[in-house]
């Protein structure tokens, strides 16, 4: 009879502790944090014994949050690469926790319950070692949504168990934030720092559309100043914020196969007149004022121009 041998996994929890390290200065909107490795456990219920005899040790200084991260003995396994990972805050309450491997390669999405913020929501994010103010701009997939998703070529993973969030006063900056490292704000949030916050955040919930009605106004208008010029032109407008203007203009003096271009984003939206002065010294006309001086480097179809 043929027998099959079984080799159980072997595994450990090691706790990892995040220490404020400005406990006697204003936090917000962002402090500095120490994360230690301070123990290890062969069991989950031994590892969350030590997380709450860490949370009351105060002598590493005020605790920001624990974690004990399930990592396995006798292969390599990189920091981020986890069996299971489980958050506490800052007196060794359960926080969240992520019960799968990190690479498992399906993220089947969260109920209400384990979505611990709503948009518009407050919030401290953890990145490396600093604690950043934030607002919730989106919640990780439900689970109808992720079943929806999943339907699709292209499925969700772990990196999908998150949350955009906006940690500036930028409209356009958010980060996306592993469900993990976001907590409710332990602090006193100053009202002029909320309200520069929340005003950001209003701003973010029309700022791509009328970057993308900005991005169009821009676009006709360069068409308008190469047909002008008698010019014809393939426009592309950017993909993303901070992006540029691509295009090829034919009929343009000394470029017999074309001339291919590339404008910056903010340019073509907030100086047009320095193009159109551009695109009139380029026909050899003169320009009422500045243009752009071309810059030049190779591409593979040849010379790529931008300014």
């Amino acid at each position: 009879m043929e027998s099959h041998h079984m080799t159980r996994q072997v595994t450990i929890f090691d706790v990892w502790g995040i220490y404020d390290q400005t406990w006697h200065k204003p936090h917000y909107p962002a402090y500095p944090v120490k994360t230690f490795k301070i123990a290890s456990a062969s069991t989950l219920v031994q590892a969350e014994r030590l997380v709450r005899e860490a949370a009351a040790d105060t002598k590493g200084g005020p605790a920001h949050s624990f974690r004990v991260v399930e990592v396995p003995l006798g292969r390599i396994s990189p920091t981020f690469d986890t069996l299971s990972e489980y958050i506490y805050d800052h007196l060794g309450n359960p926080v969240d926790r992520r019960g799968y491997p990190s690479n498992l390669g399906l993220f089947e999405g969260r109920t209400p319950e384990q979505i611990r913020f709503r948009k518009g929501d407050l919030c401290e994010v953890l990145r490396d070692d600093t604690v950043y103010l934030g607002f919730v701009a989106e919640v990780p997939p439900s689970v109808e949504e992720a079943a929806r998703l999943n339907n699709h070529p292209f499925t969700l993973d772990v990196t999908d168990d998150s949350y955009l969030v906006m940690t500036s006063e930028r409209p356009d900056d958010h980060d996306h934030v592993d469900a993990l490292r976001i907590f409710k704000p332990r602090f006193k949030v100053h009202p002029a720092v909320e309200r520069r916050l929340r005003n950001a955040y209003a701003d973010s919930l029309t700022f791509w559309k009328r970057m993308e009605i900005a991005d169009i106004t821009a676009g006709e208008r360069i068409k308008g100043f190469a047909e002008e010029q008698g010019w014809e032109i393939y426009l592309e407008r950017p993909g993303w914020y901070g992006g540029v203007f691509r295009m090829t203009l034919r009929g343009v003096p000394g470029f017999k196969e074309g001339m291919d271009l590339q404008i910056a984003q903010d340019k073509a939206q907030k100086r047009p007149d320095r193009i159109r002065n551009t695109f009139l010294r380029l026909a050899g006309k003169p320009a009422p004022g500045r243009g752009y001086r071309l810059k030049v480097t190779d591409c593979p179809s040849g010379k790529l121009h931008y300014f």
